[in-house]
């Protein structure tokens, strides 16, 4: 999500805000997914990985739009997998955690003026939420995209996998 659209409690948002996540994390997975999969149908083979979020499968307070988008992930996810099963194509989900990017920065900065805490003392909550006891790599989501690419997941489909250190274990 760009400096240009923060951490709102739900109240506060605009039609812009839910607009601009669903463009971005709704449609932007519909539109990449429609032209990877007419590719692999085609060539009777293939495999997509999406990215949805801790947050598609616990609502985020402060970040309801994004929630809802990434929910939305999910569900496309798993009715894409239901169709393009007997092409031989597998899809699935990423669900990251409180992963350490530039978006995260931006998150906490916009979290810790709406709870009134330090960007540090959100940290330390995000950090109490995580039984592993750190903060997610890129590195850890992308080891995930891997294996799901790889034949060892090849009986995996209309998955959404937690790569959260344990945040969410459902």
């Amino acid at each position: 999500m760009p400096a240009s659209r923060p951490c709102r409690r739900a109240l506060e948002l605009t039609d812009e805000d839910w607009d601009f996540n669903f463009a971005v994390n709704a449609r932007g997975i519909f539109l990449t997914n429609q032209i990877a999969a007419r590719h692999f149908v085609a060539q009777g083979a293939g495999c997509i990985v999406n990215t949805a979020s801790l947050a598609a499968k616990v609502g985020a307070p402060l970040l309801a739009h994004y929630s809802a988008s990434k929910f939305a992930v999910l569900g496309w996810t798993q009715a894409l997998a239901r169709e393009l099963a007997p092409n031989g194509i597998r899809v699935n989900a990423v669900c990251p955690g409180f992963v350490k990017t530039g978006m995260q920065s931006r998150e906490i900065e916009w979290e810790s003026r709406l709870r009134n805490m330090s960007a540090q003392q959100v940290i330390d909550d995000y950090l109490a939420q995580t039984p592993l006891g750190r903060l997610e790599e890129p590195e850890d989501v992308a080891d995930v995209v891997v294996f799901l690419c790889s034949d060892r997941a090849r009986f995996m489909t209309g998955q959404g996998i937690n790569v959260t250190g344990g945040v969410y274990m459902g």
